[in-house]
């Protein structure tokens, strides 16, 4: 496990988006400093300023008033699942607690996404205010904010790259033919899915370093340990509240711990797809820079109603990778300017990545099967060893 710092957050210089020579004046992803990059020789691709200018200034722009009506839209949600429970039950059976809990599941990561808002700064233009709504929207999700700040910061800085993105387990195969059978088997396994969240991620710390003890790898500042011990009392104090709720430990596992569980599923599910598919790679040092980790990032469409209920997380996520500052409501008008700025690289690997997934969760389940480790497609560049396999196939 590698230890992470907060070094690269505040780069003074930029990384080379297009190939060439990065200047020393550090340039900053609406706000967000770009880190630097050892690369040399990369392919000529749009500058982080080109992609600015192609997005109306107005997408930029965060409304503390509209954030809020989302906020409370969504705990009003949950809300009126509970209300509902009875009803789902009595006529519904096992089955009608099933559907109940995977509504609570995107329910659930919608309030997530207006929680994810505070972190990047892009609820309101006060970060105190985020903060406190970003706990608000968090805890009662027992998910830890400020820790998931910092490693979710971590994961944008570096997307794709296969030594820092930590955020994304990116498997190598001279990792993967060192695991034992139990390790190698426990991605293929579709429950796995409702553990990797919570407790293989936030607890365990694979692969950032536990959210939830103050002295795991992913904090190297005693201010960040500190917030570390403010964001887990705070998930404390809610799980203990709903306990007090429930009356009793069995109606607090089956009406508040199960749901959760759902919710980490959408959240795993989601963010998997986000940046897992057969033709994304992922780079080295020498041939990483921000832009074109980027462009990896696939936009998915899950239909039913799900993208604008979890607020276009989903089919606006290249975009928020490029300004993490936009608030979601921007996201699709910020997709078009940029698949503009993109349209040159279409079909091509760097082009805008898009898919209808009605089929997301069975997707989900066999990108986990298939999608075992990655391997060394030129030097610096790695796909998933079954793409590769295919392509040599068919030469």
């Amino acid at each position: 496990m590698v230890a992470h710092s907060s070094d690269g957050l505040t780069a003074t210089t930029t990384p080379q988006v297009n190939g060439g020579t990065s200047p020393k004046i550090a340039q900053k992803q609406n706000g967000d400093a770009i880190p630097p990059t050892t690369a040399k020789n990369l392919p000529k691709l749009p500058t982080v300023d080109e992609f600015r200018r192609a997005i109306p200034a107005h997408c930029f722009e965060r409304s503390l008033v509209t954030s809020t009506r989302y906020l409370i839209q969504d705990f009003a949600a949950l809300g009126v699942l509970y209300y509902l429970l009875p009803y789902f039950e009595n006529f519904g059976g096992l089955f009608g607690y099933f559907v109940w809990n995977c509504l609570m599941g995107v329910f659930g990561f919608a309030l997530f996404v207006v929680g994810h808002d505070c972190l990047h700064g892009s609820f309101s233009d006060n970060q105190t205010i985020n903060d406190i709504i970003g706990h608000i929207a968090f805890s009662p999700i027992f998910s830890p904010y400020f820790p998931w700040q910092k490693s979710h910061k971590l994961h944008h800085s570096f997307t794709n790259h296969i030594d820092k993105d930590h955020g994304h387990v990116w498997v190598q195969d001279k990792d993967y033919v060192t695991w034992p059978w139990w390790k190698k088997a426990f991605n293929p396994i579709p429950f796995s899915g409702w553990l990797k969240w919570f407790p293989v991620y936030t607890v365990f710390g694979y692969c950032d370093g536990s959210h939830f003890y103050p002295f795991s790898s992913l904090f190297v500042r005693n201010s960040e340990r500190i917030q570390c011990v403010v964001s887990g009392l705070s998930c404390a104090f809610c799980a203990y509240l709903a306990l007090q709720i429930a009356g009793s430990y069995s109606n607090w596992f089956y009406y508040y711990w199960v749901p959760l569980s759902f919710f980490g599923l959408m959240l795993v599910i989601v963010t998997y797809l986000q940046h897992t598919d057969d033709v994304a790679e992922v780079y080295e040092a020498d041939e990483w820079s921000f832009v074109r980790g980027q462009t990896q990032t696939i936009d998915r469409y899950y239909g039913f109603g799900l993208d604008s209920t979890m607020h276009h997380i989903t089919d606006g996520h290249v975009a928020h990778h490029l300004f993490t500052r936009i608030p979601h409501y921007h996201l699709i008008e910020a997709t078009d300017g940029v698949k503009k700025v993109l349209e040159p690289y279409a079909g091509g690997q760097y082009g805008y990545k898009y898919q209808i997934n009605y089929d997301f969760f069975i997707r989900f389940l066999w990108y986990n099967i298939k999608l075992d480790y990655l391997v060394h497609k030129t030097k610096g560049i790695m796909q998933y060893r079954t793409t590769l396999e295919a392509a040599q196939k068919q030469q």
